[in-house]
């Protein structure tokens, strides 16, 4: 299980291949969204419970919209971020789940 979502006090196992938001949607979690994903509206705002040395590094789009949100270190945006080690755990949540 190396991605888990943060619901409601509850840990739910997601998948290991595609976007942050892509595996959010597969598995039934909604993920908010202006730009349709492309990394300009920064609602797909999550927050890394544990794990985050697992997930990809923030590329210049990303880090320039965390940069204009005031985003906090433990903050991604989900349409840009991929699990980096399927060996490892990243667990997340977003304020809406």
């Amino acid at each position: 299980m190396p991605l888990l979502a943060r619901t409601r006090g509850r840990s739910r196992a997601l998948g290991t291949r595609g976007t942050l938001m892509a595996l959010c949607h597969a598995a039934g979690l909604p993920v908010a969204s202006a730009c349709s994903g492309r990394g300009a509206c920064g609602r797909c705002l999550v927050t890394v419970l544990a794990g985050g040395d697992g997930l990809s590094r923030p590329g210049s789009r990303e880090r320039r919209v965390l940069a204009r949100l005031g985003a906090e270190e433990d903050q991604r945006l989900a349409c840009q971020c991929r699990l980096e080690d399927p060996a490892g755990t990243v667990e997340i949540t977003t304020g809406y789940w």
